[in-house]
């Protein structure tokens, strides 16, 4: 199965980072007890930070597919959210799911549990 997790920040590193550690979180955990495993693949819209967002992305999740999409810091969090679902519909037909994130929500570990 796999998902395509869209999430738009601004200036938030830390809450995007907590949003990204619990999510990664919850799809290790519905991993280790499923056998129908979840691919995720993120698609970040860093609108314009400058805050060290996308830098502290690429470093704490090196190893995850993550896809930073950079905006001029005019999109805020609709216009953004349309760009990274624009960028993901590129391989729609890879995608079974889309899940739509705010980048200051911190999930639960039985998040992928509960939404399938």
């Amino acid at each position: 199965m796999k998902i395509a997790a869209l999430i738009t920040c601004f200036n938030r590193k830390d809450k995007t980072l907590s949003c990204l550690t619990s999510l990664y979180h919850a799809l290790d955990t519905y991993n280790e007890k499923s056998e129908d495993k979840i691919e995720l693949s993120v698609y970040l819209t860093d609108d314009g930070c400058t805050d060290g967002t996308a830098d502290a992305v690429r470093n704490n999740f090196a190893d995850k597919k993550i896809t930073i999409l950079q905006g001029d810091g005019n999109l805020y969090w609709a216009g953004g959210m349309r760009f990274a679902w624009k960028e993901a519909l590129k391989k729609h037909s890879e995608w079974d799911f889309y899940l739509l994130l705010n980048d200051d929500v911190d999930l639960v570990d039985i998040l992928f549990n509960e939404l399938l």
